[in-house]
C-alpha cells in the first residue's frame, strides 16, 4: 500500500508543468546567486535580455544555472529572474539544472538588438521535459 502511494504521488507531481511569470512577478535574483556579472550592466552596444524561472511544483527542489554563450551567468530558483545586457548580435542562452532535478542542458539562440527586449522562460512541461523558451510572458 506504502509504494503503490509513492508511486501514484512520483505520477502525479512527474504531470506538474511549472507556469510562466511576468516580468512583474518575477523577482530579482539575489547577489549571492550571481556568478558572473560582466554582463548584468548595460553599456553601448548592448541589448536586453531577460531570463525568468516558471514558478511551480516541478524542480523546485533545485536552482537552474543559466549561461550566455557558454559563461556562467547566475543560478535562478523558482519565479526568479535576472536580466543581462550582451553585444549587439547573435547569441546562444542556455539553462541547466543544478542538483538531483532531472533535465540536461537546453539552448536558445536570439538575436540582440539595442532597441529590443528578448525574453525567455525556463522550465518543465507536462512530461517533466527541461528547457528554455521565448515568451511572451
Amino acid at each position: 500500500m506504502k509504494r503503490a502511494l509513492i508511486i501514484a504521488s512520483v505520477c502525479i507531481i512527474a504531470g506538474c508543468a511549472t507556469k510562466p511569470v511576468t516580468n512583474e512577478q518575477a523577482k530579482d535574483i539575489p547577489e549571492n546567486q550571481i556568478i558572473n556579472n560582466t554582463l548584468l550592466v548595460k553599456n553601448d552596444g548592448t541589448g536586453k535580455v531577460i531570463i525568468k524561472r516558471d514558478s511551480g511544483f516541478m524542480g523546485s527542489a533545485c536552482m537552474t544555472r543559466v549561461y550566455v554563450d557558454g559563461k556562467e551567468v547566475a543560478d535562478l530558483d523558482t519565479s526568479q529572474k535576472v536580466t543581462v545586457y550582451p553585444k549587439v548580435g547573435d547569441h546562444i542562452f542556455s539553462a541547466w539544472p543544478k542538483g538531483v532535478c532531472g533535465g540536461g542542458m537546453s539552448e536558445q539562440s536570439g538575436k540582440v538588438t539595442e532597441d529590443g527586449v528578448l525574453m525567455y522562460r525556463v522550465g518543465y512541461g507536462t512530461n517533466g521535459d527541461f528547457g528554455i523558451y521565448p515568451t511572451a510572458f
